[in-house]
């Protein structure tokens, strides 16, 4: 079961919708946490700036209360609904119901221990191009259109329940073939960060007079910055964009601290990764203040491989817990 099946399964049984309807709509919910500026945390802002602020704080802390649609509409806007509705078939006032009621479990299951990612994490965005949404909407849509024929019919329900079975069984099958076949498509890293970098680059260049420090930081956490194996030595291809960020930085609100955290995979001993961690941090720390940010602004840490955002069980789930992330210093 995927890690947002849950979510799916208590909004169709709440509101009363198709599975088919509910999958598609989080697919293009999903779609706009990962384009916006920011990722998660960009998109938690416009519902802060939407007056619902202690609502989303209590979602990063664990709670999941729904929210009213009115306030979904806001922070999103009326034609973002509108085009989600249309793309999953449901009305406008269905669509900003079902997401006021998804959102906040949404993020519950982002944000555990109150830590924002800047990315979705593969397994998340399966949802969105991947098999995992779709075969599970299979699946409940088997399940659901048993029940709303078996409410309405004179055949005896175990022979209901075999039938639904035996189409469960068979989707399972289609599910685990279809999961192997995807497992073997090699994972191409080259191709991440070349399209990181042509979304990191246009959202640097986008950043308009009087930014926020919190729009720096989601056009920062676009690029990848890929180190060697074992090394703290910056690539030269991540130059020219720590030169842009610098600039950046520099225009930045004097009173922002950026914290430059590093992190790393799962390989290897935990102790050689927290030092590892941290001296690709302070390669990153130093290069920016020999661009001329000032030392005051700019905090190095490592983490290790303490806050993964992906699993560690795959070559890709490694790759994307290799990083530099840049925060707001606390």
């Amino acid at each position: 079961m995927g890690v947002l099946d849950a979510v799916l399964t208590e909004t169709e049984g709440r509101l009363g919708l198709s599975p088919s309807k509910t999958s598609t709509l989080l697919s293009g919910f999903l779609s706009i946490v990962n384009e916006q500026a920011g990722g998660l945390g960009g998109l938690l802002d416009r519902f802060r700036q939407a007056g619902v602020g202690s609502s989303v704080s209590s979602w990063i802390s664990g709670a999941a209360k729904a929210i009213p649609a009115e306030n979904v509409e806001l922070a999103l806007g009326n034609d973002t609904i509108q085009k989600l509705a249309n793309k999953s078939g449901l009305s406008f006032a269905a669509a900003s119901s079902a997401l006021g009621l998804m959102i906040p479990m949404i993020v519950q299951r982002l944000a555990p221990g109150g830590v924002v990612p800047t990315h979705l994490p593969p397994d998340i965005k399966s949802y969105i191009t991947g098999p995992t949404a779709a075969i599970a909407s299979r699946a409940r849509e088997a399940t659901w259109t048993t029940e709303k024929a078996v409410q309405s019919s004179t055949i005896p329900r175990s022979l209901w329940a075999f039938l639904a079975l035996t189409a469960l069984l068979l989707i399972g099958i289609f599910f685990w073939n279809s999961r192997r076949s995807v497992g073997s498509v090699a994972f191409n890293a080259e191709e991440q960060i070349r399209l990181a970098s042509q979304k990191a680059y246009a959202a640097l260049a986008g950043l308009k007079p009087g930014f926020t420090t919190q729009d720096m930081l989601g056009a920062l956490n676009l690029e990848i910055i890929n180190f060697p194996s074992g090394s703290a030595q910056i690539p030269s291809d991540d130059l020219d964009f720590l030169n842009k960020a610098a600039v950046a930085m520099k225009a930045s609100p004097a009173n922002a601290v950026i914290e430059i955290g590093g992190h790393t995979d799962t390989t290897g001993d935990a102790d050689v990764n927290m030092r590892l961690s941290q001296q690709r941090a302070d390669a990153v720390r130093d290069y920016l203040v020999s661009q001329g940010v000032s030392s005051a602004k700019l905090i190095a840490k490592g983490y290790g491989d303490t806050k993964p955002i992906a699993s560690n069980d795959t070559e890709e789930g490694k790759f994307h817990n290799r990083r530099i992330e840049f925060t707001l210093a606390n």
